[in-house]
């Protein structure tokens, strides 16, 4: 009987290693350098290098600035299986941007934010401005 609980713990403790690994493949980094202030979610940003960490199994991607004072966490709604293009997509409205997409080669994600939505209101809203992502 030992033995068997002793084989059933070994069992769990590499399966999850094996998750974690997988889980790890499957995350990405991209970098993007935003030439102005954005809002992301419900949060403003100052323009300045991301690194946009992308996770493609629960749909989240993290940005972060390099200087590490202002990151945020958000989950997106799939638009698509990807392109050849990796950038981010802001929805803008005179001198606001707002985030409303980040398409890679494996996924299109969209994001809502009120910010975007406010602006969409009041019929001021200008094409979307595009930047690139590119792999460190």
């Amino acid at each position: 009987m030992k033995k068997l609980i002793m084989f059933l713990a070994v069992l769990v403790v590499a399966s999850a290693g094996v998750v974690r690994s997988a889980q790890a493949q499957a995350d990405r980094t991209e970098i993007a350098n935003v030439p102005f202030d954005f809002y992301a979610g419900g949060q403003k940003m100052p323009a300045g290098i991301y690194t946009i960490g992308i996770d493609v199994e629960s749909q989240r991607i993290t940005l972060r600035d390099v200087s590490g004072q202002h990151h945020i966490f958000l989950i997106g709604t799939p638009e698509g299986d990807g392109n050849d293009k990796s950038e981010l997509v802001f929805e803008h409205s005179g001198d606001i941007y707002a985030l409303q997409e980040v398409k890679s080669d494996v996924f299109d994600l969209s994001f809502r934010t009120r910010v975007a939505q406010l602006a969409m209101a009041s019929g001021t809203s200008s094409p979307q401005v595009e930047v690139a992502l590119n792999r460190p």
